[in-house]
């Protein structure tokens, strides 16, 4: 999977109220059936993040937060001047999510319960 900003349409923009200038987009391309932002490598030199639709379709609002709450850990350690690493493994509201590699994104899944890492209900 190699998406440029160019291939898919803007859906939402996110700004950081701190530096508005660090601004990432969020883009829906349909020939991956899915959403990627736009602007994480530009201004923090990391992955982007790839957001498969049925999740985005399942709770926009979420993904948002979820997206904003990454941005906002890379933020501070790009101000701390440090150096940030995805977490494989997140917890919102009480559900798992998983950031793993594919190609030059972070892929978000929802963690499945037999995958080993903390317990959680669904």
């Amino acid at each position: 999977m190699n998406i440029s900003s160019t291939e898919g349409r803007v859906i939402a923009i996110i700004q950081n109220r701190e530096n508005p200038t660090q601004d990432v987009a969020i883009l829906y391309v349909a020939e991956e059936n899915g959403f990627v932002t736009s602007g994480i490598t530009r201004h923090f030199g990391v992955r982007e993040i790839f957001i498969p639709a049925y999740m985005v379709v399942k709770d926009l609002d979420l993904m948002g937060t979820i997206v904003a709450a990454i941005l906002e850990d890379i933020s501070q350690a790009h101000e701390a001047e440090s150096a940030f690493e995805y977490r494989p493994f997140f917890e919102v509201m009480g559900k798992g999510y998983l950031l793993r590699k594919s190609g030059g994104y972070m892929m978000l899944e929802e963690a499945q319960q037999d995958e080993g890492y903390f317990p959680y209900t669904t």
